[in-house]
């Protein structure tokens, strides 16, 4: 294990539960981008239609807008992507949207590989699919699978 890698053990150790739920869901954001774009803030993909290192697309920052506002937040122009910051707080939104609406369709307890399906192959095909892993296409299933070896890597 690195040192950084023991310091972030350490450090999660000694948090509160509720403190290391929002350090966890921070590592595990991270975890996102690293297999999306390898953390490249400047990744433009999908023809254009996915920016940023979350790779988010039009739709997925419109929903994580009405997060922000439903939670009291300002909303973030998508103009506005090439920010790293701007890009960090529409994915934690996204993200944090995908979470709930999991937990508000059923899953007490959504898995990272959940939260991650529903933010890479969208709301509606997962839940088309009866929010089963096993019918998400084999490359969405594997991003899923780095997403949660990482955040495993990180946090364990």
């Amino acid at each position: 294990m690195t040192q950084a890698l023991a310091t972030l053990a350490l450090t999660l150790a000694a948090m509160t539960p509720p403190d290391r739920e929002k350090a966890e869901f921070v590592v595990f954001t991270n975890c996102v981008a690293t297999v999306e774009s390898g953390l490249d803030y400047q990744a433009v993909g999908d023809r254009g239609a996915a920016v940023g290192a979350w790779q988010m697309h039009t739709i997925a920052w419109i929903t994580a807008n009405q997060w922000r506002k439903a939670n009291g937040m300002p909303t973030l122009s998508r103009a506005q992507w090439k920010n790293k910051i701007v890009q960090r707080a529409m994915a934690t939104a996204y993200l944090s949207w995908c979470k709930e609406t999991l937990v508000k369709e059923g899953i007490a307890h959504p898995t990272h590989e959940q939260v991650y399906m529903m933010f890479a192959w969208g709301y509606t095909n997962f839940k088309e699919s009866g929010f089963d892993m096993n019918k998400a296409p084999v490359a969405k299933r594997d991003a899923a699978a780095r997403v949660v070896n990482i955040y495993n890597e990180l946090t364990k």
